[in-house]
């Protein structure tokens, strides 16, 4: 079972926000996110906004550049291939486990997370269809009932869910084709067909590098902001 989350400090808080940000793709890959007008935005001091940047750093999500500023991290060719590449292996023993070991609750929290998903593609509301496909894939994880896969997984959950916002709404066929996907695996679970699981959603992980991997050679932009948009970008 998913367990709750604990209590937040004040600079967890504020990553959480400029987290969700960068995953909504409020932020641009490459964006300089200035201290001074966070700290502006969410009107707090500097030093939680400070040590935000440094969880964010941590994640991956954010790059410090000395003496010129914070950015929104920008993958490579080469890092987009490694991550899809990573997620496969931990993903995959993650199904096996939690296709083992809680299918039809597994089952059933997909189909309800692919509800939200059909009805945020009729709305053509891309982001909350981003957050919920996060949503479908760490429910693998939060049901495999092994910490250490789902804290690895954890670990580059904001890379891969601002991968997915970012890059998937531009890719050829998106997101029907990866909804299918969804669509099939929820009928594979069902059945206790975790053989074909396991194959289908590596399929879905590789054919989802490829599109991305295409994508992102085409469209690789950063933009500057001024503090009405900055605190805009932050739902603030």
């Amino acid at each position: 079972m998913p367990r709750p989350a604990p209590r937040q400090s004040l600079s967890e808080q504020l990553a959480a926000q400029i987290r969700n940000a960068i995953v909504d793709a409020r932020f641009a890959f490459g964006e300089a996110l200035s201290e001074e007008n966070l700290a502006e935005a969410f009107e707090v001091s500097r030093t939680p906004v400070r040590q935000a940047l440094g969880l964010l750093q941590m994640e991956e999500l954010v790059v410090v550049v000395p003496k010129s500023g914070t950015y929104v991290f920008t993958p490579t060719l080469e890092d987009i291939s490694e991550l899809c590449d990573y997620r496969a292996g931990l993903e995959l023993q993650a199904a096996r486990l939690a296709c083992r070991n809680s299918g039809p609750e597994l089952a059933r929290a997909l189909a309800e997370l692919v509800e939200g998903m059909q009805e945020a593609c009729s709305r053509e509301d891309m982001q909350q269809y981003g957050r919920l496909d996060t949503q479908y894939h760490l429910a693998l994880f939060e049901r495999c009932d092994n910490r250490y896969l789902e804290r690895g997984y954890r670990l580059i959950l904001g890379r891969v869910a601002a991968l997915r916002t970012q890059l998937a709404v531009r890719a050829e066929g998106e997101p029907d084709r990866s909804l299918a996907d969804h669509l099939q695996l929820i009928e594979l679970i069902k059945a206790d067909r975790g053989d074909e699981v396991e194959s289908v959603l590596f399929d879905h992980i590789q054919r989802t590098k490829d599109n991305y991997l295409a994508a992102f050679a085409k469209h690789s932009s950063a933009t500057q902001t001024g503090l009405s948009q900055l605190r805009g970008k932050l739902g603030l």
